[in-house]
């Protein structure tokens, strides 16, 4: 089986526009472990991979539970705020939905590991 990894990059915002703009113009060819998400700070991955998403993501790696309100029970929490965790999650294509029996929908993680890395200037995107 394949480690399916998230490769994400943090970088200032000036930066990151510059590389897309790049990646859009075909200056620069997007490789497979190149970053698909995006942050300007440490301080702001920190906020997506905060304790409490961290006990989400480490449960959603050891089960498979049907649905948000069988992981809030899991985890201790109100089904709202683990909602509400998992809806970011989700922005930042950390997790998916898999659709269970009666509509409910089953969180699971889109990967395996996450590899943070910081981007500093390159030649031609200054």
């Amino acid at each position: 089986m394949t480690n399916r990894v998230l490769h994400i990059g943090v970088a200032s915002k000036d930066y990151i526009h510059k590389r897309m703009l790049a990646v859009a113009k075909g200056r620069i060819k997007q490789l497979p472990d190149d970053p698909r998400v995006w942050f300007t700070s440490w301080e702001a991955l920190a906020r997506v991979f905060s304790k409490q998403n961290m006990m989400l993501i480490e449960i959603l790696r050891e089960k498979d539970l049907e649905s948000i309100t069988a992981l809030a029970q899991e985890v201790g929490r109100e089904k709202t705020n683990v909602a509400r965790s998992l809806k970011v999650l989700e922005e930042f294509e950390i997790i998916e939905y898999e659709e269970g029996e009666g509509g409910r929908r089953a969180p699971r993680l889109k990967y395996d590991d996450f590899q943070p890395r910081l981007y500093p200037r390159v030649r031609g995107l200054h």
